[in-house]
């Protein structure tokens, strides 16, 4: 009898939470990314996290270029890119690269990330919160000039300064 290990990514959220102590090491992999280590930066939880990666409980990887390219592209595309932040991209990116692996969940609680994550076609389990339910699309632009937003986390207009503007998109 075969079983595939599941792999789980971590968000900052999932770190702070130390899910990884959650999960049978048979049964799943847990990753995250450098940057979401980064994120933690209280000395209880960052030493608890250091000792994780370092006894292998958690695995830090990057996710290629091409797949980061991917997340920001869809980020965009459904109107979320400025409530993401770079952070929340590479979570995505990475388990849109370790989906070509396997079985992938995301841990998190944040609705930009699970929206996004729904689009790409990723499961993900909230932590705290119930999570969404159905995917949204958004407009994101600039009411003044028409800028449309390209980096994540912008808030103000960077041609004009006039602050960004997102409406939910109307579904046919």
């Amino acid at each position: 009898m075969s079983t595939s290990i599941i792999h789980v990514v971590l968000d900052t959220g999932g770190l702070l939470a130390k899910y990884y102590r959650l999960l049978p090491r048979y049964a799943f992999k847990t990753y995250t990314t450098e940057s979401a280590v980064n994120e933690v930066i209280d000395s209880e939880n960052r030493n608890v996290l250091t000792d994780a990666i370092e006894t292998g409980l958690i695995e830090v990887l990057e996710p290629g270029d091409s797949f980061y390219l991917r997340a920001v592209e869809e980020a965009r595309r459904i109107g979320e890119i400025t409530k993401l932040s770079k952070t929340d991209l590479e979570v995505a990116a990475l388990a849109l690269m370790l989906n070509e692996r396997g079985k992938v969940v995301v841990v998190t609680d944040d609705y930009s990330l699970q929206n996004l994550l729904l689009h790409l076609g990723i499961s993900f389990k909230p932590l705290k919160t119930s999570g969404i339910k159905t995917s949204r699309e958004y407009s994101e632009y600039c009411p003044t000039c028409g800028y449309i937003p390209a980096h994540p986390g912008e808030i103000n207009c960077p041609i004009c300064g006039t602050p960004l503007v997102r409406r939910k998109r109307k579904t046919s």
